[in-house]
């Protein structure tokens, strides 16, 4: 009997415990629910906050660009947002200090603007792009002692045999001193200034020099040969003839272009001097002369189209008292035949 009621009380505290259990097990597993619903709940507040919040702060950075706008459009309008007590002077002080701030940063950007647009002019002009008038020079003192040591001139106004006999010299002397040289790079300055961030500083490998930087450097490629040929020539003829004329003849083609010397002459003639190739008008002695424009002018072409490649034409030509561009060959040809 004894055995039996200790068994029974065995079981009833273990069915009792179990239903503690049991209960306290379902109790948490509500509890942790609970908890989860509320998590949910929370982090979809916090999500409308945080939209709500960027839309606040949307809202504060579009009306702070318009407060901005309008002090500087109408300042008079414009109330001070750290008090309304202020006497009506003291915003008119505030604001005129404003419009002085602006007006000098304004000054110091205008400044920078035109202080780059000269810097980019004389890089374009290296380039060719510009005023390449300027590069020839006959009356730069290195140039005209050059001159007078190639040609030995004394007298003011050369007769035709002595001139023609000088230009030969000073070929020569271009073609004997000056080494050719191809150019180094150089930078080619945007005209947009954004352009500079997304594609970084250009360079081409081709910019003239002028002439007294040749004879200093005793090198150069063509178009810088050919500028101080010029300028050796207008300088030895411009005391005695003026209206003598000498230019710098630009041809291009599809892969390079290249730059030489004419002197046209009356009656539809033409001498050209090319000291890179070694070239200049000749007669069939190989004697320095004057040829037809169109034939001197295909001659010399020729000698360029393989290594210009397609559509050689003439490009340009100047000096320093013109600058002229063609289309084409023939619309050179017309020019020159009507000069």
């Amino acid at each position: 009997m004894n055995r039996f009621v200790i068994t029974f009380s065995v079981l009833v505290v273990v069915g009792v415990l179990a239903s503690a259990g049991f209960l306290g097990l379902f109790n948490t597993n509500s509890q942790n629910a609970k908890l989860t619903s509320d998590l949910t709940k929370l982090q979809d507040e916090y999500n409308v906050l945080q939209t709500n919040y960027y839309w606040l702060m949307g809202n504060y950075s579009f009306l702070e660009w318009n407060y901005t706008r309008l002090l500087m459009e109408s300042p008079s309008l414009v109330p001070n947002p750290g008090g309304s007590g202020l006497a009506n002077d003291t915003y008119v002080s505030r604001l005129a200090a404003l419009q002085s701030l602006y007006g000098s940063l304004k000054t110091k950007y205008d400044r920078l603007l035109a202080d780059y647009s000269a810097l980019r002019s004389l890089t374009d002009q290296r380039l060719m792009r510009g005023n390449v008038q300027a590069f020839i020079t006959p009356f730069d003192p290195a140039v005209v002692s050059v001159m007078l040591n190639a040609t030995g001139k004394v007298e003011s106004a050369p007769n035709a045999s002595s001139y023609m006999r000088d230009i030969k010299a000073m070929y020569d002397w271009v073609n004997n001193n000056i080494e050719y040289r191809e150019d180094g790079l150089y930078p080619v300055l945007p005209y947009d200034l954004t352009d500079i961030v997304p594609k970084g500083l250009q360079h081409t490998d081709q910019m003239a020099q002028f002439p007294n930087e040749t004879l200093s450097l005793g090198k150069g490629d063509c178009e810088d040969t050919a500028v101080l040929l010029a300028s050796m020539i207008r300088a030895y003829f411009y005391d005695g003839n003026s209206s003598f004329t000498v230019e710098c003849v630009w041809i291009t083609g599809e892969n390079a272009g290249h730059v030489a010397v004419q002197i046209p002459f009356k009656d539809g003639k033409l001498m050209i001097l090319d000291p890179v190739r070694d070239y200049y008008s000749h007669d069939t002695l190989g004697a320095l002369s004057l040829n037809s424009v169109s034939s001197e002018l295909y001659s010399w072409m020729n000698i360029w189209r393989p290594s210009l490649g397609n559509d050689v034409h003439v490009y340009r030509v100047f000096s320093d008292y013109m600058d002229q561009y063609f289309d084409s060959t023939e619309e050179y040809l017309t020019w020159m035949y009507n000069r």
